[in-house]
């Protein structure tokens, strides 16, 4: 009997080690990932996220508003809101204004998640190349945030911890639809001109596109609007918004096309070289007023509109492509065709000749 009651006894407690070692083995995968969660957790714990950046030039002086998310207590548990917060500084560089605009929070600014750039009117108009090739050598640029020039300047705090969330979220989706788009990394390395999106802020926090700025020589040279920024855009190699607005005789006509598409010809004849480019799409919808009723007629209407079309892209391939700008990379595809010709074609300017590119709109009724 006492072997039996032995035997007995050491079995209960070889049954308890087991259970506990089966509980330890169970717990311990749910006790590290919680020791990684706590990690993860704290991985921005004394940095705030960047969302945007608003930076101009003003009386000799550089303005910097950062524009920061932070994490509020809710009233909900587990649950945090998030507040935008703005912090400013301003210097005789652009590098001491980010400087002071940073040094204004305790915590390190996080720009890892910053989507937008806005340069303001002074910026604009004196040293936007510059400010945008800093931007992308130093760590509070990132090579694919979006760019957009701005109507209203630093000074007059166009974006405040009110509004700054509807008017980023409006201005995102003015690059949603297709309007045109350029980021950090295209401004920074321009050589040839580059293309600067414009936004209108109303005091109504209505975000509206502008147009377009093109850059020659560090400055805006010239201006696009309307269509002429649409056909820009596809000229980019984007897809634009798909709607046209071309003049008919009784006022304005909005032609909604579906895939709108540009084909690229280049042929050398006789020691020249050509650039033929055609627009090709289906017209889905015309919107306007007095428009023919009949097919026909529509026709014979849309043969007027893409006259006019050709002559708006006419108009901005010839202020676009000169001498010391090529934002469309047409230089590219000449030395496509013939390197050498090409080369000694620009060194004495004529492939900037009228003629060299030619634009022809080619749009049918669906």
């Amino acid at each position: 009997m006492p072997c039996t009651a032995a035997l007995a006894g050491y079995r209960s407690n070889h049954h308890r080690e087991e259970t506990r070692m089966k509980l330890l083995k169970l717990a311990a995968p749910l006790l590290i990932a919680a020791a990684l969660c706590g990690c993860a957790s704290t991985g921005l714990g004394d940095k705030v996220i960047v969302k945007a950046l608003l930076l101009d030039y003003h009386q000799n002086e550089y303005l910097a508003q950062v524009l920061v998310l932070e994490p509020q207590p809710s009233a909900d548990a587990g649950e945090a809101a998030e507040t935008i917060r703005l912090i400013e500084g301003s210097g005789s560089t652009l590098a001491e204004a980010i400087q002071e605009a940073e040094s204004a929070r305790a915590e390190e600014l996080f720009y890892g998640q910053n989507e937008l750039l806005l340069l303001g009117p002074g910026l604009q108009e004196k040293g936007m190349p510059e400010c945008c090739r800093f931007l992308y050598d130093n760590s509070a640029g990132r090579p694919n945030m979006a760019v957009w020039g701005i109507n209203r300047p630093a000074s007059e705090q166009p974006l405040n911890e009110e509004n700054a969330g509807a008017v980023l979220d409006s201005i995102r989706r003015l690059g949603e639809r297709g309007e045109y788009r350029t980021y950090l990394y295209q401004l920074a390395s321009a050589q040839g001109g580059g293309l600067l999106p414009l936004v209108h802020l109303s005091e109504e926090i209505n975000v509206q596109m502008e147009g377009l700025a093109l850059y020659k020589d560090g400055t805006p040279a010239a201006r696009f609007t309307g269509s002429e920024t649409v056909l820009a855009a596809l000229l980019s190699g984007q897809t634009g918004t798909g709607q046209l607005r071309v003049e008919g005789e009784s006022g304005p006509v909005t032609l909604t096309i579906r895939s709108p598409k540009l084909i690229y010809e280049c042929v050398e004849q006789e020691n020249s070289l050509h650039l033929a480019i055609r627009l090709s799409g289906h017209v889905e919808q015309m919107t306007g007023e007095n428009l023919p009723a009949s097919r026909e007629q529509r026709r014979e209407l849309l043969k007027q509109f893409n006259t006019q079309l050709e002559q708006m892209a006419q108009e901005v391939i010839r202020q676009s492509f000169t001498p010391g700008i090529d934002p469309f990379c047409f230089l590219s595809r000449f030395r496509n065709r013939n390197e050498q010709l090409a080369i000694r074609l620009e060194e004495t300017e004529t492939l900037y000749q009228p003629g060299s590119v030619e634009f022809s709109s080619a749009l049918q009724l669906l």
